[in-house]
C-alpha cells in the first residue's frame, strides 16, 4: 500500500520513547525522512541508530519543546537539511498522578509547558514551513483523559482536554492553506508512562488487572498500533480529514 509517504520530512517530538520511537519506525518504513526530537538525547541516537541500521532515514535533534529557542533551533536545523517540512507528530508529553490539591503550582505549569504549550510552540515554528511548502499535516497525540478521566490525573487531563480544543481552532486557522490537523487519542498503550502510572498505584499487579478489565479487547495497545493510525492521519489517505480526532482505544470509550 502507497501511504503517499516516501521521502516526505516527519518532525516527531518525544520521539525517542514509546508512542513517538515506534511512529518513527513505522514512518521511516514507509520511506520517510524521520526527526526524533527529544530532550532525552542519548535515546534519540539510539532511536536514531536502529532506523538507520535497517535501512531507513533519521535525524536525532536534542529538543525540548517548552523552551521556543530549542524548538525554533530544532526546526531551522531540519529546515537546513531537508528543505521543508511535511508532517508534525506533536507527541512530546509528561505525565503527574497526583490529585489537584496535592499538585504545586510548578507542577502545574510543568506539564502545562511540555504538554500544551509545547504544542503551541512546536505548531508555531513549523507550520510556517508547511505554509510556504503548500500543506502538511500535524498530528497531536491527546489522550483519552481529554474526554473521561481517572482519579489523580485533573492536572494532566487538563493539558489533554486543551490540545483538543487547539487542535479543532487551529484546523480552522490553516484549512485553506492546506495544513491538515488532528489528534490521535491512545488509550492505554504499553508505554512508560503507563507503566509509570502502574507503578505508583500502590498494587501495580491489582490495577494492571482491573485496567485490563475496563476495556473490550482485554489489551493494552502496541505502541506501534498507535504509529500506524498517525501514518494514517498523515497520509494520503486522509486528505480530506481535519479537524477532529481519531480515537485507538480498544473500545475503551464505547462503553456505557
Amino acid at each position: 500500500m502507497d501511504w503517499g509517504i516516501k521521502d516526505r520530512v516527519v518532525i516527531i517530538t518525544g520521539g525517542a520513547n514509546g508512542i513517538g520511537r515506534a511512529t518513527a519506525q513505522v514512518f521511516a518504513r514507509e520511506g520517510a525522512n524521520v526527526v526524533i526530537a527529544d530532550w532525552e538525547r542519548d535515546s534519540a541516537e539510539n532511536a536514531t541508530g536502529e532506523i538507520q541500521s535497517s535501512g531507513g532515514s533519521a535525524l536525532a535533534l536534542e529538543c525540548d519543546v517548552s523552551r521556543k529557542e530549542s524548538v525554533s533551533a530544532m526546526v531551522k536545523a531540519v529546515v537546513d537539511r531537508f528543505g521543508t517540512i511535511d508532517v508534525l507528530h506533536a507527541n512530546a508529553a509528561v505525565q503527574l498522578t497526583q490529585s489537584a490539591a496535592e499538585t504545586t503550582e510548578e507542577e502545574w505549569d510543568r506539564l502545562h509547558d511540555v504538554n500544551l504549550k509545547g504544542v503551541f510552540i512546536s505548531c508555531k515554528y513549523v507550520i510556517p514551513i508547511m505554509k510556504q511548502a503548500g500543506g502538511g499535516s500535524v498530528i497531536i497525540t491527546s489522550s483519552g483523559h481529554a474526554f473521561a478521566s481517572y482519579p489523580r490525573f485533573s492536572a494532566y487531563a487538563a493539558t489533554k482536554g486543551g490540545e483538543l480544543a487547539f487542535m479543532r481552532a487551529l484546523a480552522l486557522d490553516y484549512a485553506a492553506d492546506g495544513i491538515r490537523v488532528n489528534c490521535i487519542i491512545p488509550g492505554a498503550t504499553d508505554t512508560r508512562l503507563v507503566q509509570q502510572f502502574l507503578s505508583e498505584s500502590g498494587d501495580p499487579e491489582a490495577t494492571r488487572h482491573h485496567l485490563l478489565e475496563t476495556i473490550p479487547m482485554r489489551r493494552l495497545a502496541d505502541p506501534k498500533e498507535i504509529g500506524e493510525a498517525v501514518l494514517f492521519l498523515a497520509s494520503d489517505y486522509a486528505k480530506y480529514i481535519t479537524g477532529t480526532s481519531l480515537v485507538v482505544d480498544g473500545g475503551l470509550s464505547a462503553q456505557a
